[in-house]
């Protein structure tokens, strides 16, 4: 072989190395481990979707508090995991290999919901009753992460009642709060729009259990309505803001000094492009005694 061959084919193998050295022109790129939780559960009664984006935020929306907090609000939040919490996410799902799961879902009578998780092409899903170690204790980091979002709200709602006696009813004071940062859109009385009328619970207890409830129905929440006092439609509250709902009076059940009372809410909320129906209720209090009459 001459010179000038040698020298081509030479020139030719070069060219072949720097192209197998050289990475897809079109190569996709990974967004990073990504996470949906999801429960909706009655025993315990808790409620709640959890979206951890690859990048980002990990967004919350809590429709029903749970055990640990039951009086706290509900609504939309969101934080920003750590690297260390990432890393931590990424080691463990590595670690027992998770994604490589494809569990049923392991829904039981008392609730429902899913565990799925995607990292670029590949996709899995965990059973929400899985009793092994790494589903465990991915269960446990996300529980982490909302305790962390929980702390963080953008638009929410928490449920504030006072009650008295008086001769044979209960006055009671309701009202519901904002506490986020952006408006929330909350809908009264929309009948349009599906779950769009507010939906009122009063609840009696005694010793912690049951002893007697009353309803708003629709029709004492028009005549609030017609009386102006409850905006009609879908109010926007702003940070820090309040809807006070004046309820009528409400029957007392027998020995009422022995009871506790409590307000349960359910209620249409959008924030932004949002929508979900939430639901909440105040901490129970003993009733105040009747004010006596003036002199």
């Amino acid at each position: 072989m001459g010179h000038t061959a040698r020298f081509a084919v030479g020139a030719a193998a070069l060219a072949l190395v720097a192209c197998a050295r050289q990475p897809p022109a079109e190569a996709p790129q990974s967004r990073g481990l990504e996470i949906d939780y999801a429960v909706q559960s009655t025993r315990p009664p808790e409620s709640f979707e959890l979206a951890v984006a690859g990048e980002g935020l990990a967004r919350l929306v809590v429709k029903k508090a749970g055990r640990a907090d039951p009086w706290g609000p509900v609504g939309f939040f969101a934080v920003r995991p750590t690297p260390r919490e990432r890393a931590e996410l990424a080691s463990l799902v590595g670690e027992h290999s998770l994604l490589d799961r494809h569990d049923e879902p392991g829904l039981t009578a008392d609730g429902s919901g899913h565990l799925r998780l995607s990292h670029g092409a590949r996709r899995a899903e965990l059973s929400l009753t899985s009793k092994d170690e790494g589903a465990g204790a991915l269960r446990l980091l996300l529980r982490g992460l909302i305790d962390s979002a929980k702390k963080r709200p953008l638009a929410a709602l928490s449920v504030a009642s006072r009650a008295r006696m008086d001769g044979p009813n209960a006055v009671i004071d309701l009202a519901l709060v904002h506490e986020g940062v952006d408006p929330l859109e909350v809908f009264v009385l929309d009948p349009k729009t599906p779950d769009g009328t507010l939906s009122v619970r009063v609840v009696f207890e005694r010793a912690g259990r049951l002893a007697d409830e009353r309803f708003l129905s629709t029709r004492d929440l028009e005549r609030l309505v017609a009386k102006k006092k409850l905006p009609a439609g879908r109010p926007v509250l702003g940070p820090g803001e309040k809807l006070v709902v004046p309820l009528p009076l409400v029957t007392l059940p027998p020995a009422p000094a022995e009871v506790a009372l409590r307000v349960e809410v359910a209620v249409l909320g959008r924030w932004r492009d949002q929508s979900a129906r939430f639901e909440a209720s105040s901490a129970p209090a003993p009733l105040e005694p009747e004010t006596p009459p003036e002199e």
